[in-house]
């Protein structure tokens, strides 16, 4: 989880009518993503708001196609509109952030606006009661669990063995999606029975 900070002044952010801000930060690399806010209204019904932090999600801004963070550079044409990317949307399992397990996916930045008041002289500002370090990460957002997942069962394998004895066979199943934040383990990924041996030798 990313953090970055922003500063308003107590007369408006640039501009003493504008209420409202914008942003916008590109996630690297990715084809075409990015993180944002659009029109967040800076006041409430008693001024100013003194500190907001709002966590942030990732968006496709339909210039570029792509599933993962180091697809190559293809353009979208005709471009498609901005949509939010979600766990099951696209609904591809080469997508980044596909996990159709999850209900929503995770905050993956987060930006904190704290309001300062102007100095008289110049445009110095107090240093913000706020981290300033860039890329942090923040200890406090919980991290959703991943539980592992496995593809289905393999066929079973020949029965070996010798004649008059009791064989065994062997079935097997792979990894799909590594364990990660305390999730589920993986089971056992392989299996055997036994059996009466079909060709014994």
């Amino acid at each position: 989880l990313c953090s970055f900070h922003l500063v308003y002044r107590n007369k408006g952010y640039f501009f003493p009518l504008n209420i409202q801000v914008s942003l916008a930060s590109r996630i690297v690399p990715s084809p075409d993503w990015f993180v944002g806010i659009e029109n967040f209204n800076l006041c409430d019904k008693n001024g100013w708001k003194r500190r907001v932090s709002i966590d942030l999600f990732p968006y496709d801004a339909g210039t570029d196609s792509g599933f993962t963070f180091s697809s190559p550079n293809f353009a979208t044409i005709p471009r498609d509109t901005i949509t939010e990317i979600t766990c099951s949307s696209p609904s591809h399992p080469a997508n980044s952030f596909y996990y159709p397990k999850l209900k929503a996916l995770p905050p993956i930045a987060r930006v904190t606006m704290a309001k300062l008041k102007r100095k008289k002289l110049g445009f110095l500002f107090s240093q913000p009661n706020v981290t300033t370090t860039d890329n942090e990460v923040q200890d406090s957002v919980s991290e959703t669990p991943l539980d592992c997942e496995t593809s289905l069962w393999s066929s079973w394998g020949l029965c070996r063995g010798t004649c008059g004895n009791l064989g065994t066979k062997k079935r097997t199943r792979y990894v799909l999606l590594q364990p990660a934040n305390h999730g589920t383990p993986c089971p056992d990924l392989s299996e055997e029975t036994h059996c009466e041996p079909d060709n014994c030798v």
